[in-house]
């Protein structure tokens, strides 16, 4: 600890963060972080140091979604920047993720006019942060440093979104005089709000009196951990339930009472016509963007609709002040009465089809039939934006909360620094990333990250030459991506075992030899050009219009 009686900033800094659950912090150092880095070298943090600070940033966002609190930290500006976008998608999909930023100390930013990574002014790097986070904070008073460390984390987690501290280097080490010894600052989150009395009876009596609800639960049910609450639910109402795109994997996709994802025109067409028919939609936790719409398509009554989400508690067209979400976890569970569910579609015809490898050269659809046979509970499946989200829509997962794909906020290159989260987050379990040759050249060096601290990811690489989600909306040069050989990669990062495959049989042996190794693995799916999915093929459909309308 520091000298005096409290710890130093910095060290304070280390012990919350510790306090809130995080043990890993993802990064990239720089001069104006540096002291702060030499703590975490003697901390209980264990720090991994990616390739770039956009992967670092991925990675602090995986681990968050599937940890509960991420921690990505960076120099001033030249690493602050390239976190920008990772810290956006964080609060567009509520990834409660801190971000950790050094800065010029302040003393020598009133001597020297200019000082290296400056921009134009010295706050630029915090104003710009201040708009994409639900907190944030530029150290400057030592003695208030505590509470604004505490209000900072206290809205990340009650708010389930991202939050930003500035540390300017001459502060690290300071050691408040009369700070407090108690964590007392609280959250001013809506998330506390409780709903006004009578409304969990209307929800009750609704759905009781409905004949066809439906459950549609979304990623906020993730965030807050009350998949329990909407599991239980289902079962005792015996309801069918389907996840949004965002909220893939929230719910047990196992039980005969899920159906599949519900996503408008581009999900299944059972799927959609049988939640489209309900006559009572219970919409749980999800963010309704056009995503999670289906581009849009979804044809909904709002007359019809229940919904409970972080910032809206609504019944048919009656909107009610306070939480939705802790709505879900008072509902009286044991009042709600058992429905009928005859002319449900099964929900395992819903979503298995049988793969039986051939010679026959490998598909974009029939690839994603193979994946789904392959998957088993070791794995969390990471999905990359473009066709390997589209496609991994049909695949279950095996156990809840182990999928992961930003596809709202729809930035490529997640997939494959996320493996490296999840993998520190989640040691016993085995990262599976599907993503594409465009959404690979800008991550995917990050591999060497994952080589260094000895994890083992499967990577599968869908080599189409391009990026194919444009394709079909407008095509042109642009849309073609330099040419890799992705298999040879282990090669370069002296790790790991390659493959190329074209055909089925070819994409079985590679799975196979993949699990067996319990190394890192990538293995490179050549794909025709312009082969895709049929539910991107929809979605592009869809999208295509706008796109042509505005050209």
């Amino acid at each position: 600890m520091g000298m005096g009686h409290h710890p130093s900033i910095g060290e304070y800094l280390i012990q919350r963060i510790y306090e809130v659950g995080a043990r890993h912090v993802f990064g990239v150092p720089g001069d104006y972080i540096l002291n702060f880095y030499a703590l975490l070298s003697g901390s209980p943090l264990q720090v991994i140091n990616t390739c770039d600070e956009q992967g670092a940033g991925f990675a602090a966002d995986a681990y968050a979604r599937t940890h509960g609190f991420g921690v990505v930290c960076v120099t001033y500006n030249v690493g602050g920047f390239k976190v920008i976008n990772t810290t956006a998608e964080a609060y567009a999909e509520k990834s409660p993720v801190l971000v950790i930023a050094g800065a010029p100390g302040w003393q020598e930013r009133e001597k020297f006019a200019l000082l290296h990574h400056k921009v134009r002014e010295y706050n630029d790097q915090y104003k710009i942060f201040e708009r994409i986070t639900v907190a944030s904070t530029e150290l400057r008073d030592p003695e208030h440093a505590y509470g604004e460390i505490d209000r900072v984390l206290a809205e990340i987690v009650h708010k389930k979104g991202p939050g930003y501290i500035e540390l300017p280097r001459d502060i690290v080490a300071m050691v408040p005089g009369n700070a407090p010894d108690t964590h007392s600052v609280q959250s001013t989150g809506h998330n506390n709000v409780r709903i006004p009395p009578g409304v969990l009876d209307q929800i009750v009596s609704r759905v009781n009196g409905s004949s066809h609800p439906v459950i549609w639960a979304g990623e906020e049910i993730a965030r807050h951990n009350i998949s329990p609450f909407v599991q239980a639910l289902a079962e005792k109402a015996n309801i069918p339930v389907v996840s949004s795109m965002l909220g893939k994997s929230v719910v047990d996709e196992t039980s005969s009472l899920y159906l599949g994802v519900y996503a408008g025109v581009i999900g299944d067409e059972q799927v959609r016509a049988y939640v489209e028919a309900s006559d009572c939609l219970l919409v749980l936790g999800v963010i309704l963007n056009d995503v999670n719409l289906g581009a849009n398509t979804a044809v909904l009554d709002p007359g019809r609709m229940i919904i409970l989400s972080g910032d809206t508690c609504s019944i048919g067209s009656e909107v009610y002040g306070g939480s939705g979400l802790s709505a879900i976890a008072e509902l009286p569970v044991e009042q709600f009465h058992p429905h009928d569910l005859r002319g449900t579609p099964h929900a395992q015809s819903l979503r298995k089809i049988s793969y039986c490898p051939t010679h026959a050269k490998i598909t974009a659809e029939r690839f994603f039939i193979a994946i789904d046979s392959f998957v088993d509970e070791s794995n969390v499946v990471i999905a990359d934006v473009g066709d390997a989200a589209m496609g991994a829509m049909a695949i279950t997962i095996p156990r809840p909360h182990q999928f992961l794909c930003p596809i709202y906020y729809s930035s490529l290159g997640f997939s494959v620094p996320a493996a490296i989260g999840v993998k520190a987050a989640h040691p016993d379990l085995r990262p599976l990333v599907l993503v594409g040759d465009g959404a690979f050249q800008m991550t995917g060096m990050e591999l060497s990250t994952a080589a260094r601290y000895q994890m083992d990811p499967i990577v599968i690489v869908l080599n189409n030459r391009g990026f194919g989600t444009e394709r079909p909306m407008i095509d042109g040069l642009f849309n073609d991506v330099a040419p890799w050989r992705y298999h040879r990669i282990p090669d370069i990062i002296g790790k790991g075992k390659g493959y190329q495959v074209t055909t089925e049989d070819e994409l079985t042996m590679a799975l196979s030899k993949s699990k067996e190794s319990k190394e890192l693995s990538i293995i490179e799916v050549l794909l025709d050009k312009n082969d895709i999915t049929p539910q991107l093929r929809r979605m592009c459909e869809r999208l295509a219009k706008g796109v042509k309308r505005s050209v």
